[in-house]
């Protein structure tokens, strides 16, 4: 069982614009026709959530503006046709070519910066207010129109990205300028910020600044794939991406966890599944099949650890760890759905080669449940608790 994400591809590329803006009606008019003869056919069911017909009728309202659009608008109204079809790995990658330096993250108490240039390293930690001129709650309104809706999870990690984005922000009437916006911030010190970002290439190459949220906790100390670790008793297993490493392949590293469990005797095993995107789902099936025919197989000795960057491939995981071992799942709603589309495939538009990803597949994965995974422990993902190097996900799965 293979399937291939490209969820967390699509949120980075989308934080960048395209500026060579293209304004014949022939270009936009012939690349819409593309795309309404090419998606219908290439996609596995296009029409599960959205109609035929009100696919067309959406098909005709852009056509109707082809003649006087820029590049940034006829992008963005292609994007809400897609986020419609309510396909979570159906999805459109703009050519864009500048971005901004700076990334936001959604915590249960605000919209947060957690990375930017050196240039803006005082802007670490403040929660967003205002953006582009609008309130955040008039921004997220706007933005709701390009993100499939329905998940809560899946809004927060998509509008992360795309309010970094130049040319979204602009297409959406979110700010005046390509080429800068306006930002108004609450730092942790209650005092207000207001800076001007300027976009910048993305082909440029800068060194990020990163807060000091993560800077204790466990779980990001490390950039491989996977990896575990020992400690008081508890054997961490931290499974980053499903994607075999070659430096490292997964049958030599499972069978070496295995033979440390043998050693250690552990009391019990957490797998960490919060930031992994996707990719292949079989890399972890020899883990599985090992864990499922173990002494560890028991309630309380099994814990998986999710959240909402938890997506695609890694939901198909945990909830084959749920259904074939006594794990218990803990942690956030996932932002990919249980059952859904995907094996991803592309085409280009022959114009402006904007990408349009579409599902080849449909997987059940777990018959009778729909919507995202939800943990049976709900431990939400709180700043102000990261900032004192809690991981209150983490710290359960140790202690209980």
């Amino acid at each position: 069982m293979k399937k291939i994400s490209c969820f967390l591809f699509i949120i980075l590329s989308l934080c960048a614009t395209y500026t060579d803006a293209q304004t014949s009606k022939n270009i936009f008019s012939d690349d819409l026709k593309f795309y309404k003869d090419s998606l219908p056919v290439k996609h596995k069911n296009l029409f599960a959530k959205l109609s035929k017909p009100e696919f067309n009728t959406m098909i005709a309202h852009l056509e109707a503006q082809t003649a006087n659009i820029s590049a940034e608008k006829f992008y963005v109204e292609i994007m809400k046709i897609q986020a419609a079809i309510g396909d979570e790995h159906s999805t459109i990658i703009p050519p864009y070519t500048t971005k901004y330096p700076i990334k936001f993250e959604r915590f249960d108490d605000g919209l947060v910066v957690t990375s930017t240039d050196e240039a803006n390293k005082q802007l670490l930690l403040s929660k967003v207010i205002r953006i582009g001129g609008k309130t955040l709650s008039e921004a997220e309104k706007t933005i709701s129109s390009v993100i499939i809706s329905g998940n809560i999870p899946y809004f927060n990690i998509a509008e992360a990205s795309y309010l970094a984005s130049p040319g979204l922000l602009y297409a959406l009437n979110l700010s005046p300028s390509l080429s800068d916006v306006n930002l108004e911030l609450l730092n942790p010190n209650g005092e207000m910020l207001k800076v001007k970002l300027a976009a910048i290439p993305k082909s440029r190459k800068i060194d990020m600044v990163y807060a000091p949220v993560y800077g204790n906790l466990l779980a990001n100390t490390h950039q491989e794939n996977y990896w575990y670790t020992i400690e008081n008793g508890n054997l961490y297993f931290n499974y980053n991406k499903c994607r075999d490493d070659p430096k490292k392949p997964f049958d030599a590293f499972n069978n070496n966890l295995f033979n440390e469990i043998e050693k250690q005797k552990p009391n019990r095993i957490i797998i960490d599944l919060r930031m992994n995107g996707g990719g292949n789902s079989a890399i972890l099936e020899p883990f599985i099949e090992k864990l499922k025919n173990h002494d560890l197989n028991k309630r309380g000795k099994i814990f998986v650890l999710i959240g909402r960057a938890t997506f695609s491939s890694a939901i198909m995981n945990a909830i084959k760890l749920k259904k074939e071992t006594k794990a218990i799942l803990i942690g956030e709603t996932t932002a990919g759905t249980i059952n859904h589309y995907g094996e991803v495939r592309a085409f280009s538009l022959p114009n402006t080669k904007l990408q349009v990803n579409y599902s080849t597949q449909y997987w059940e994965n777990w018959k009778g449940h729909d919507g995202p995974l939800v943990p049976e422990v709900k431990i939400p993902k709180n700043l102000s608790d990261l900032l004192k190097g809690n991981d209150n996900a983490l710290d359960y799965a140790m202690k209980n």
